[in-house]
C-alpha cells in the first residue's frame, strides 16, 4: 500500500472547478476516489437534496498536453495555434461524464515570472452514450480505427476536431466545452 495520496493535475483542476459551479450550499459535493483500482473513474459529483434520494454522476478525465505548432509556409494553409492529442481508449460504462482537458500557456513566449493566470485549459465533456459514438466514428483518413484522436483551437470561441476524422470536416466541438455543458451535469444530477 501507499503511503501517499496523490491527485493528477487535471482532476485537481476540474475538481475545483466543479465545486465552485456546484456549490455545497446548494446540496452539490465533488469526491475523489481514494483507490487507483477504481477504473474508468476519476472524480464524482453528489447532490443532496432534502427529504429527496441522492443522486450521483461520475466522471472520467482524460488529459492532453497542447503542442503550439510552428507557423505555416504557405500563407493558404491553415492552423490553429492549438492542438490536442488524445488516445483512442475504450469507453467504460462506468463513468457517466467524460471531461477531455487541454492545459495551454496563455503567453506562450513570456519568459518573467508567471501565475497561475498563465496557463488556461480547454475541456470538453461527453455524456457516456456521446462519448462511446464519437469514439466509434475516430477513423484514420484511409479507413480503420485510428489510434489517437485530437482538437484544435485558437482561442475557445471555436474548438474542432482535427485529427480522428476520416472526412476531415473539421467537426465544431464547441458546444461541448466546460461552461456549456455545466447544465447537462446539473440535469442529470436533478433527475431522480
Amino acid at each position: 500500500m501507499d503511503p501517499v495520496f496523490t491527485l493528477q493535475w487535471p482532476e485537481l483542476v476540474l475538481a475545483e472547478r466543479l465545486q465552485s459551479r456546484l456549490p455545497k450550499s446548494q446540496g452539490y459535493s465533488v469526491l475523489v476516489p481514494t483507490s487507483r483500482q477504481e477504473k474508468g473513474i476519476d472524480l464524482a459529483i453528489l447532490r443532496k437534496q432534502p427529504g429527496q434520494k441522492s443522486r450521483v454522476v461520475t466522471i472520467q478525465v482524460k488529459a492532453s498536453r497542447t503542442y503550439m505548432p510552428d507557423p505555416p509556409k504557405r500563407e493558404t494553409t491553415k492552423r490553429f495555434k492549438y492542438y490536442t492529442w488524445f488516445n483512442r481508449f475504450e469507453v467504460p460504462e462506468t463513468a457517466d461524464f467524460f471531461m477531455l482537458f487541454g492545459l495551454y500557456p496563455v503567453e506562450a513566449g513570456r519568459t518573467r515570472s508567471v501565475n497561475s493566470n498563465w496557463y488556461k485549459d480547454c475541456t470538453l465533456v461527453f455524456t457516456y452514450s456521446e462519448m462511446k459514438a464519437f469514439m466509434d466514428s475516430v477513423e484514420k483518413v484511409g479507413g480503420g480505427p485510428d489510434r489517437m484522436f485530437g482538437f484544435g483551437f485558437d482561442t475557445e470561441q471555436k474548438v474542432v476536431q482535427t485529427r480522428g476524422d476520416p472526412e476531415r470536416r473539421e467537426r465544431d466541438l464547441t458546444d461541448r466545452l466546460f461552461e456549456t455543458r455545466l447544465p447537462k451535469i446539473r440535469e442529470a444530477l436533478s433527475e431522480i
